[in-house]
């Protein structure tokens, strides 16, 4: 009754039974106070959380009075927030730097996804014109099966996991087959669809690549061949190649961004990268993409803007968001994530498959449950944990994903996974049609 008192003036996007069973009233770090007075552990979060709740190097910068305005105008702000992302991105590469000539800030990550498919979209029309390498050709995507990259356009057109949602209830889905989605890290079904394009006339404005998939299969990581094989097909058939980094970013490896992951040092950068979530801290709308030299020199005046672009207040929120990263916390991020891996297959290993498969890169980790488990929505193992001290959010077919604050210690993991254990021991189970 509380939780549709709270939200009766609201049309949620998302189903009335994934809603969380309380109303929050406060919260610090890891812990959320519900309006009844209970606690819980909060490992969800969407992956925004990795400073925890109310962090105050955070909200002190978001408190600081501001000339509040955009690009448009110049503040001390635009300048701290470009010294503090060059000397992150890239700071594992010896002397090469950050590799990436410009950055565009924006709202919600995937605002970000889809400004970078409007850089697609420039370059696709000057491929594809008259006189052009690939004058009169068909436009066609690639991402990865089961990929995510956001809801709004053009992001959308580029995520596989969400597809069908939009060609059941969307008009301008109905013909389109523009998407071709890769069996995950199948460097040979990539090449074949780069070759397809030559035989069958297509222009494939863009690769689109999650570093760690966040949504379809949460945790798995990509394999240096793959982003490998993507990044010179890519540069070869002349479209361009975005890793989107917008859940994985200093999640996945204490890093923000794909070219300081271990093994991905002497790879050359992706046209554009997408960060948010643990960039913002969640406490301020912000996302960042971030654009090398040829895709920074494709942007044309007028075919994009922002109200809010660029503003110092959200720029001041992200150098406070960077300003946490110690050392000490990017290894914790390493070390728990490994962790956690280690527990959750033990956890497996005693509930003789009640859990199909344990997954994780740092503290973006998942497991799978059989298919006797609802996952989500009424009646299911996520409502259970959100009930009884967890909240935690599903991802891909029927997984539990986790995405813990980055400081989080060994009792919180043992809490966690412990909590996982009782749910599928003592929680609700469907019935398997014979």
């Amino acid at each position: 009754e509380q939780v549709h008192a709270m939200q009766a003036g609201f049309v949620n996007f998302y189903p009335a039974d994934c809603v969380q069973p309380y109303v929050a009233l406060t919260a610090r770090g890891p812990w959320i106070v519900t309006l009844k007075g209970a606690l819980l552990h909060d490992a969800g979060g969407y992956g925004m959380l990795g400073a925890g709740h109310t962090p105050g190097s955070v909200l002190a910068a978001l408190a600081k009075p501001q000339a509040m305005a955009n690009i448009m105008t110049p503040s001390l702000s635009q300048y701290r927030f470009d010294k503090a992302l060059r000397a992150e991105i890239g700071h594992s590469r010896g002397g090469e730097g950050c590799p990436y000539a410009k950055f565009m800030c924006l709202n919600s990550g995937s605002e970000a996804a889809g400004l970078a498919g409007r850089f697609a979209d420039i370059n696709s029309k000057l491929m594809t014109e008259p006189g052009a390498p690939h004058a009169g050709r068909t436009i066609k995507r690639v991402v990865v099966k089961g990929s995510f990259h956001g809801r709004t356009e053009p992001a959308a057109r580029f995520s596989d996991s969400s597809r069908k949602d939009y060609q059941k209830h969307l008009a301008s889905y109905r013909n389109d087959d523009s998407l071709i989605a890769i069996p995950p890290y199948d460097v040979a079904a990539l090449e074949r669809a780069f070759a397809d394009a030559e035989t069958h006339g297509w222009h494939i404005e863009a690769v689109f690549l999650e570093p760690v998939m966040g949504e379809g299969d949460p945790g798995r990581s990509v394999p240096v061949a793959f982003y490998a094989a993507a990044r010179r097909l890519s540069r070869e058939h002349g479209s361009l190649f975005l890793v989107d980094s917008i859940q994985a970013g200093l999640r996945a490896q204490g890093v923000l961004s794909i070219v300081d992951y271990p093994g991905f040092e002497g790879q050359e950068a992706p046209d554009m990268e997408t960060y948010s979530k643990a960039l913002n801290a969640a406490q301020f709308p912000m996302s960042v993409l971030a654009l090398g030299e040829r895709a920074a020199g494709l942007y044309r005046t007028g075919i994009y803007g922002n109200t809010m672009t660029t503003n110092p207040r959200g720029l001041d929120v992200a150098c406070a968001a960077l300003a946490l990263m110690t050392p000490e916390l990017r290894a914790n991020i390493r070390t728990q994530g490994a962790a956690a891996v280690r527990k959750l297959e033990a956890l497996k290993a005693e509930l003789g498959g009640l859990i199909t498969k344990v997954q994780g890169t740092g503290l973006l980790f998942s497991c799978e449950l059989a298919p006797q488990f609802k996952c989500y929505g009424a009646g299911s193992v996520e409502e259970w944990l959100r009930r009884h001290g967890l909240n935690v959010i599903h991802g891909g077919a029927n997984s539990l994903r986790f995405t813990p604050h980055f400081a989080i210690d060994d009792e919180e993991l043992d809490l966690l996974v412990a909590l996982v254990g009782r749910a599928l021991r003592e929680g609700p189970r469907q019935q398997i049609a014979a």
